[in-house]
């Protein structure tokens, strides 16, 4: 009976351990004292003891040295809850708002993520609906995934006067606001539901909720009327977000009767060069039509008047075959590192780490390569092109207040700004990627880096690409990456950082 006692008392006693090494993290000395370990040992530990201590300590590492490290393991802990007891001691977490935004919203994506079993009643907790809105988007999403596999504990939450407790989590994702993200995962949209996000599409004043609702709308064949009625709007408004996610959700969904408003929207974005959406919309038509024309609305107009009609009855009879085609790259002479940039709106986010300092491209170091394509790249672009510069360091740097005309004068300002740069900070790749994209103009972002992040909300990779994955959903932004270094530790992430939003990967030559 002592021997099970005492061995009953070993996992207390590690578990304190590792909370004191991890509380005395606050400087570099302190975190070189086995903090990194002992957070990625607490991760593995799955009890409601390890998780408190998880919960305890999120917050107390915002702004300490590597605290981004620590909290990823934490975050990564959380993920892995598989008990009841974990995912409830969760969920009352991220109802609670005394704690901070961030660790509420990866709470709630852990918790749509994990195995556990949650209860309904935390997770319906008056709280949330008076939240943030990205709380909201978050706590939403997770009601739909819960309920979609029956991971949801139901069994206290009286319906009242509705059908079912079902019915009670529809109706409080509809009760958050825009863009109820929760309902993409709940399967046939209710009448009701798809009035509220139409309506949403026209009147939300955050362009990424806007785009979100196109995104739903798109899924159900029911709500497809409503979704093709948008096309124009959405075309006629200068936001990046709503065009670039129906384009994308036009083709993942195989929405046929979208393809006369892909037609007309074509024709609103051919009158700028260059333009990204040009060549995605031609992608798109060809891509649900099976029609091999290229991206001039002239040949697709008179497609569509001559055979439009027939190919259209077939295809919503599903009597046609979609195909698989590729963006054609268009032909210029504004190249970055080698990649064709066609967007009239974007934003270069250059790696501010020593690592940039200290490896050459060349007979250059990175980071002098980088100014000296930028200055070429600005100075070949045609008028009516705008561009932002941000150097990624422990917080992102713009250079400019807003998108700029690319001119020689702005030229000269975005390469006095790289110059004056010490690249000698850490680097917030994620809160980066996540602030360029918080302007709804912009619809390319051009990475310049080693691949990697050592501050900011993410250090990870993989929480990242995650991270990056839903951004993407709401704002519609492409990525194209360029890794500059001598190491290629971090290719594989460099490369698929830029795959999860349809753009591509480059490694400068010497």
């Amino acid at each position: 009976m002592f021997a099970a006692l005492l061995l009953s008392l070993i996992p207390c006693a590690q578990l304190e351990a590792l909370g004191n090494t991890l509380r005395a993290a606050i400087d570099k000395t302190s975190y070189e004292d086995g903090a990194y370990a002992a957070a990625k040992e607490l991760a593995e530990m799955r009890s409601g003891e390890a998780m408190e201590l998880r919960l305890e300590l999120f917050d107390t590492k915002q702004n300490t040295y590597r605290g981004v490290y620590l909290r990823d393991w934490f975050f990564s802990g959380y993920l892995k809850a598989s008990a009841a007891e974990e995912a409830d001691l969760m969920a009352a977490a991220a109802a609670d708002r005394k704690r901070s935004e961030w660790q509420r919203i990866l709470l709630l994506r852990a918790l749509g993520r994990c195995s556990a079993t949650v209860s309904g009643e935390r997770m319906l907790a008056p709280s949330f609906e008076k939240a943030s809105a990205a709380v909201q988007r978050e706590w939403s999403a997770t009601l739909g995934i819960l309920l979609a596999e029956k991971r949801l504990d139901l069994s206290a939450v009286k319906p009242g006067k509705l059908d079912s407790a079902e019915a009670v989590v529809r109706a409080k994702i509809g009760r958050a606001d825009a863009p109820w993200s929760g309902l993409a995962f709940l399967g046939p949209l209710q009448a009701a539901e798809i009035e509220m996000l139409a309506k949403a599409v026209n009147k939300a004043k955050d362009p990424g909720d806007r785009a979100e609702c196109l995104r739903i709308l798109a899924t159900d064949s029911h709500a497809w009327s409503a979704f093709t009625n948008a096309a124009v709007g959405v075309f006629q408004q200068p936001n990046a977000a709503p065009k670039a996610v129906y384009i994308d959700a036009a083709v993942k969904n195989k929405v046929v009767s979208a393809v006369p408003g892909l037609i007309k929207a074509l024709e609103l974005e051919v009158v700028q060069e260059p333009n990204r959406f040009c060549g995605d919309l031609g992608a798109a038509l060809r891509q649900l039509t099976g029609q091999g024309f290229g991206d001039d609305p002239k040949i697709w107009n008179q497609w569509y008047a001559e055979a439009g009609a027939e190919w259209l009855e077939k295809a919503l009879a599903g009597e046609t075959k979609n195909v698989t085609s590729q963006r054609v790259e268009r032909d210029t002479v504004a190249r970055f590192f080698g990649l064709a940039i066609d967007s009239a709106n974007v934003a270069f986010l250059v790696d501010g780490s020593g690592s940039m300092s200290m490896s050459k491209l060349g007979e250059l170091s990175c980071a002098d390569a980088a100014a000296k394509e930028l200055e070429g790249f600005i100075n070949l672009l045609p008028k009516g092109v705008m561009f932002q510069v941000v150097v990624v360091e422990a917080e992102p740097i713009f250079a400019f207040k807003q998108l700029m005309p690319a001119n020689k004068t702005n030229s000269a300002k975005a390469l006095s700004f790289l110059h004056s740069r010490p690249y000698k900070s850490t680097s917030a790749l994620f809160d980066a990627l996540e602030q360029a994209q918080a302007d709804p103009m912009i619809d390319t972002i051009v990475v310049i880096s080693d691949g990697g992040s050592s501050a900011g909300k993410h250090q990870y990779g993989g929480h990242i690409l995650d991270g990056a994955a839903r951004l993407f959903a709401r704002s519609g932004v492409r990525i194209h990456t360029v890794l500059v270094t001598d190491s290629t530790n971090n290719e594989k992430f460099m490369r698929e950082l830029a795959a999860i939003t349809g753009g591509k990967m480059t490694i400068p030559k010497d």
